[in-house]
């Protein structure tokens, strides 16, 4: 099979220079739209597959069903959409001419498009996936690719953004009971930290610190940041905590509504005082044995004061 795909990629590739031989400019002649060719699509993939049960042949066929590949070249630019096996790319980019190839290059795609008679062949280099354009009687992206381009866009920024502030204070805005801002905000923040039990060795979650007045309190989130981790609920239990100079202290917290809540007898609040009024690190680890002999989770991160006093002097003004 990788043998046959190799020549049939040699064959294509001469066909190229020989159409680009005679042209001054082949970005000219590939200019509109194009929709990928299900069909033959679905008949590369199922040549992958070889002898693959009929239940993943049928995955396959809903896979190509609800695939969508959509591009639009204008110029030396391609705008478009790949949604295929529950991979999704957005191509914006320009297109290069090297050694009499049309070529797409950006961080996460390197991949070359060949002009034949139904249209252009996409061969993604990285891959080694390749599938047929179809040129289309359209000059426009169809809506459903303009939204979802549109959608998966926000949500790249969105991520972005997230990775960008991972680690910083920000503000937050508290909400009512019906979701609307009540004007108070708070600091925040969201670190990395890492998770294990009796049943799990070690997997990502994210902690996030809230300060609430005098208060702090931290919750726990999975890797994609859509579920808190279950806590005991309205239990008292006590974190470690590791300090820049190397010291180890204990202190109670109270854990109730996912949250673990800094609650020291004597109001000697370590964690929020030293976030207060010392820059070095503290490494966290929220061992729930301590709460409930029923649990075996324990947490750790780290913390530390950063831009807090930049956040707080914004709480103030507002």
């Amino acid at each position: 099979m990788k043998k046959s795909i190799y020549i049939y990629w040699i064959i294509i590739n001469s066909l190229t220079v020989s159409f680009f031989s005679c042209q001054s400019n082949p970005i000219e002649k590939v200019q509109g739209v194009f929709n990928v060719d299900k069909v033959e699509l679905k008949g590369l993939l199922k040549q992958k597959l070889d002898n693959e049960s009929l239940f993943a042949a049928a995955l396959l066929d809903k896979a190509i069903e609800n695939a969508i590949v959509e591009f639009k070249i204008n110029g030396d630019s391609i705008r478009g959409f790949i949604f295929l096996v529950g991979q999704t790319t957005i191509i914006n980019s320009i297109i290069t001419i090297e050694n009499d190839s049309l070529v797409i290059r950006t961080d996460n795609l390197n991949a070359h498009l060949i002009p034949n008679e139904k249209g252009l062949f996409f061969v993604n280099k990285n891959t080694k996936i390749g599938f047929q354009l179809l040129k289309s009687d359209k000059n426009e992206l169809s809506e459903d690719t303009k939204n979802a381009i549109s959608m998966l866009s926000q949500k790249v920024k969105a991520q972005n953004e997230f990775n960008t502030n991972l680690g910083k204070w920000q503000k937050g805005n508290f909400v009512d009971e019906f979701g609307d801002k009540t004007g108070d905000d708070y600091p925040f923040s969201i670190v990395h930290g890492e998770h294990e039990n009796s049943a799990i060795i070690k997997s990502d979650v994210y902690v996030k610190t809230t300060i609430d007045g005098e208060s702090l309190y931290f919750q726990v989130f999975n890797s994609s940041m859509t579920m808190k981790e279950n806590f005991p609920d309205k239990e008292f239990g006590s974190v470690k905590i590791k300090f820049p100079s190397g010291e180890v202290k204990e202190e109670d917290f109270f854990f109730s509504n996912s949250r673990a809540l800094e609650s020291p007898a004597n109001k000697n609040y370590l964690v929020r005082s030293h976030l207060m009024s010392d820059s070095g690190e503290l490494k966290i680890l929220i061992d729930l044995s301590t709460v409930n002999r029923f649990y075996s989770d324990k947490y750790q991160f780290s913390i530390s004061r950063g831009n807090l006093p930049e956040i707080l002097s914004q709480l103030k003004k507002n």
